[in-house]
């Protein structure tokens, strides 16, 4: 990638060179051609950028390069990803023995990210590497349509920087192939559709896919759709047309809703409406708040990284990045356009508008639980803003650009040497041979790959790492309980009752279950620790305080 930063320099000078040529040359032309992406062929800013096309036969392979190497190790063994995947593979393993989401096991998200690992699994089977080949796709299409959005507003080599971003600071933080990453993914292509021009197919288009986004992430999808709503009024304001804004509108409403109904149908039949809506809304807006650690405003700024030792400086950097930009560019830019929006109107307003409010629309997705995974996650309208900014400022800002190129740079080293200095030699699991990242998974899924067979129902109270990695059935209708009024009664009950009916020969008991204590209307785990001291006892404890009891 070092040939892009020696011709950046030149690139961002041509830039401001074409913008004061097509000015003079483009004083009469309509305003809707005036810009870096004019769609009339032969001006210099198309003569003049580099071809996309032409860079990407080797930006993709090296990004690939990239992002492989933080999923697998050199001999072929699969990273350990312990996030939020793990339930939907374990929701996907479920249903591939024939169990109904919502009706017969808990989940409060939409069903969308449950049905591409079911129909993973049906096909190659529940390997390891699954969730890390599906994030290694969805971070290059994330890449690629980074490109085809900036090229409309970015010349010169700034077109790849949003994407080089993206990769190397937001993905590293965000390795976790959850319903975040493909309902941001449904999200951007939406917006991508809709940069060149807003006719009736693709404002269609968009609806569609902001449906297919909350069929990953339901508030996701329906604030974007509403974003774009709010973005076709103010360019019907801007630029008023004889077609009518409400046939747009409801064009976008029907395509979305459609979609949404289409979608869901299946599995508001099967589990039925009201415990849909009860698993999908009604929990969400009541119970999901209750985990103050991970789903309230508390997880902004949370555990920022330690600058001791001096080399955590890089991941300082990326912490700040991400947080000073989101929302910060997006007052930027409007400042930016209160400022100059009727001075220049040879500037790209629509295509930058458009990118601004898919940004905010993100970003409000998160606001109510900010951590640092879900804002490096919706980071990308916010790069793409941010590289555009660079371009258009001064001599100071050049030298910001050229440090942002140099921080991306040093992170695609640096997070490979991270990760592949921690990988721990390899297991071989049921579902493949597998690395891990944390000692303390490494300690146990040793120690479970011994004393498991596939098949055997066995229950991780503290998470579902180890089901689909060591092929166990989890006997309760929930993936993990917690102390919090995030676990219901009536599923501790269940789980009680799960326990008792498949003789649950072995359980994992995390520490903190027993450390991170709330208020006693809060913690209903009583007569699952009552269900453990009466039938069970310890084999096994881990260096960390988890502990391993079996059945007499």
């Amino acid at each position: 990638m070092f040939p892009a930063k020696r011709r950046f320099g030149s690139g961002d000078r041509i830039c401001e060179c074409e913008g004061a040529a097509l000015r003079n040359r483009t004083s009469r032309r309509p305003r809707e051609t005036i810009g870096p992406m004019a769609p009339q062929t032969g001006t210099p800013a198309l003569a003049r950028r580099p071809r996309p096309g032409d860079a990407l036969r080797w930006l993709v392979p090296g990004a690939a390069v990239f992002v492989a190497s933080l999923l697998f190790t050199p001999n072929g063994a699969t990273i350990f990803l312990p996030g939020d995947v793990r339930i939907y593979l374990l929701n996907a393993a479920r249903m591939e023995q024939g169990q109904v989401i919502y009706r017969d096991f808990f989940q409060f998200t939409s069903p969308g990210t449950e049905l591409v690992y079911l129909a993973l699994f049906k096909v190659f089977g529940q390997r390891a590497w699954i969730p890390n080949v599906t994030l290694l796709v969805l971070g290059l299409s994330l890449f690629w349509l980074s490109v085809v959005i900036s090229r409309t507003l970015i010349s010169g080599w700034a077109v790849f920087l949003p994407g080089t971003l993206l990769l190397t600071v937001s993905l590293y933080h965000g390795l976790d192939p959850s319903h975040q990453w493909f309902s941001v993914l449904a999200v951007m292509a939406a917006a991508a559709s809709l940069t060149e021009n807003r006719a009736p197919p693709r404002i269609a288009l968009a609806g569609v896919l902001c449906g297919l986004a909350s069929f990953f992430t339901l508030p996701r999808g329906l604030l974007a759709a509403l974003g774009f709503a709010i973005f076709l009024v103010w360019e019907r304001r801007r630029n008023p047309e004889p077609s009518g804004l409400f046939g747009s509108e409801l064009s976008l409403a029907a395509s979305y809703l459609v979609t949404v109904f289409g979608t869901n149908a299946y599995f508001v039949w099967k589990a039925g409406l009201s415990r849909f809506i009860e698993s999908t809304i009604i929990f969400g807006a009541r119970y999901y708040p209750a985990d103050a650690q991970g789903n309230t405003l508390r997880t902004y700024l949370a555990a920022p990284p330690s600058l001791h030792p001096w080399y955590g400086l890089p991941w300082v950097a990326e912490y700040l990045v991400i947080h000073v930009l989101l929302p910060g560019v997006y007052l930027l830019f409007a400042l930016r356009y209160w400022r100059e929006g009727r001075r220049r109107p040879d500037l790209p307003w629509d295509r930058l508008m458009l990118i601004s409010i898919t940004g905010v629309a993100l970003f409000v997705s998160v606001a109510p639980a900010p951590s640092y995974f879900r804002l490096c996650v919706v980071s990308l309208p916010a790069l793409i803003l941010f590289a555009w900014l660079l371009t258009r400022l001064g001599r100071p800002e050049r030298v910001l650009t050229w440090l942002t190129w140099a921080l991306a740079l040093l992170m695609a080293v640096v997070d490979v040497q991270q990760v592949q200095r921690h990988a721990s030699p390899s297991i071989d699991l049921a579902s493949g041979r597998t690395a891990f990242l944390q000692p303390a998974l490494y300690e146990q899924f040793q120690w479970l790959s011994a004393h498991t067979r596939p098949s055997e129902s066995f229950f991780e109270a503290g998470w579902a790492n180890t089901y689909v990695a060591l092929g166990l059935r989890n006997p309760t209708p929930v993936p993990y309980v917690t102390v919090t009024a995030y676990t219901r009664p009536d599923q501790v009950q269940d789980s009680v009752e799960g326990l008792e009916a498949h003789q649950v020969q072995l359980v994992l008991w995390p520490l903190d279950l027993d450390t991170r204590r709330t208020a006693s209307d809060a913690d209903s785990l009583g007569p699952l620790r009552a269900e453990l001291r009466s039938h069970y006892r310890v084999i096994e404890t881990f260096s960390g305080g988890d502990q391993v009891w079996q059945r007499e």
